[in-house]
């Protein structure tokens, strides 16, 4: 049976570490930041990890996004409306990670279309999720109702559920959880992991 070679102890492993070339020419095993000609580019920090920039989620700026957002039913007739649809949306994307909200009016609807209603995200999800920041405003009641929007894994349909007064989801329907007049609106938000 041959037996294995000694393995270096983490000490040694560390010693070989510091020592290795360091600006030594293009295939140095470590490059520092500077201007030299076998350094890596102008930059005056170590990665000591004590005083090594390091970027702060506060130093983080995101920047709201408008985008046009598509909806309609799914398995129904679809809603339709003098003129465009009064559906308007935003976005704000840091990293994989997109914060998004969604305004509706019904003020120009002339159909209400059967089957549940559906928006678009920005972009594609790369989980299944639902998300539970929204609500239907009852115009001639002053009531809301609680919405919530559902999304598959690689997809960017958003179909949205009603609370029953069970407490379970149900289809978000021109009459379900209550039923759509034109004075009515709703709206909806939520963060999600982008699909990468």
């Amino acid at each position: 049976m041959s037996q294995l070679p000694k393995l270096p102890t983490p000490e040694e492993v560390n010693y070989y570490h510091l020592a290795s070339d360091k600006d030594a020419g293009a295939g140095a095993l470590h490059h520092t930041l500077g201007l030299g000609s076998s350094q890596a580019s102008p930059g005056n920090h170590n990665h000591n990890g004590t005083n090594s920039v390091r970027i702060k989620l506060a130093d983080l700026q995101g920047v709201s996004v408008a985008y046009q957002p598509q909806g309609g039913t799914i398995g129904g007739t679809q809603p339709t409306f003098d003129g465009d649809p009064l559906i308007t949306g935003s976005y704000t994307k840091i990293g994989n990670l997109c914060f998004f909200q969604i305004d509706v009016q019904f003020s120009n609807i002339t159909d209400f279309g059967t089957g549940q209603y559906y928006l678009t995200l920005p972009f594609d999800s790369e989980h299944q999720q639902t998300m539970r920041q929204g609500c239907i405003e009852d115009a001639s009641t002053g009531r809301k109702y609680a919405i919530s929007g559902h999304v598959e894994a690689n997809d960017n349909v958003l179909a949205l559920f009603g609370l029953a007064s069970n407490g379970l989801d149900e289809d978000f329907t021109k009459s379900t959880p209550l039923q759509l007049e034109m004075a009515d609106s709703f709206h909806v938000a939520g963060t999600y992991e982008i699909k990468q």
